[in-house]
């Protein structure tokens, strides 16, 4: 009886990567097939590492191969450990929301996609953290290239860096963009998925001049009919990893 109290306590004061753990036990899967389905090398699972959290990076990998795996019960150990689907909206629990993640892999489909709900639903989900109730569509997008990178570490933007978009409605494209206060994800019909400061804003024409960080690239010129999403930059999340 002691010992059922004991490990119940555990469970509730347990890691992420203690509830990974409990996870694959309970479906019999081995940590040696765990490496295998995910990629992740191995060790990650020795009993002297169960007591760290698990990455964001790690988060979207594991949850993407085992996708009953409820995220915000390996995160805060809120709700069911399984889930029958994949809820595309945010997900609250705590301080954290899951937003949707537009990967490096995910940026073609996304073209053609991101409106359609069912390919939003397929797609994994990061964590954020807030101290605010967040109103609005956001979505995350994983930074290809070094288009924004400059000597400014407050404002440089690094390959691989997670930014939390929030979508600009098609209604306020005929207002002058508050381009003095966000930098911007601009997805243009042809160009794709483009990461830029906006440097002007000519709204009787919907042309948008934009601008990179990184003095080897060129100012760029778009018109907003050639767009399908402009999202505001309103976080960032960054792996000390590089």
């Amino acid at each position: 009886m002691i010992f059922a109290y004991l490990k119940l306590i555990t469970m509730i004061f347990a890691s992420s990567k203690q509830r990974l753990k409990h996870y694959l036990d309970t479906k019999g899967i081995s940590k040696a097939k765990f490496y295998r389905d995910t990629g992740i090398k191995r060790g990650f699972l020795d009993s002297d590492k169960l007591n760290s959290s698990i990455s964001d990076t790690f988060l979207v990998t594991i949850t993407d191969v085992y996708k009953d795996l409820n995220l915000s019960w390996l995160i805060a150990e809120a709700g069911k450990m399984e889930v029958n689907s994949t809820d595309a909206k945010w997900i609250e629990y705590g301080q954290f929301k899951l937003v949707p993640l537009i990967s490096k892999r995910a940026r073609a489909g996304f073209l053609s996609g991101w409106e359609d709900d069912e390919y939003i639903e397929e797609l994994p989900k990061i964590p954020w953290e807030v101290d605010r109730e967040y109103k609005g569509n956001y979505l995350t997008f994983e930074v290809v290239g070094d288009s924004m990178e400059c000597d400014n570490p407050r404002e440089s933007i690094l390959e691989g860096d997670l930014l939390l978009g929030r979508e600009v409605r098609n209604e306020y494209w005929t207002s002058k963009l508050h381009i003095h206060k966000w930098d911007f994800i601009i997805v243009h019909k042809t160009e794709g998925i483009l990461v830029k400061r906006i440097i002007e804003h000519d709204v009787s024409s919907g042309k948008l001049i934009l601008k990179s960080l990184n003095p080897y690239y060129e100012d760029q010129t778009v018109y907003m009919n050639d767009l399908t999403g402009i999202f505001n930059i309103v976080d960032i999340k960054r792996s000390r990893r590089r």
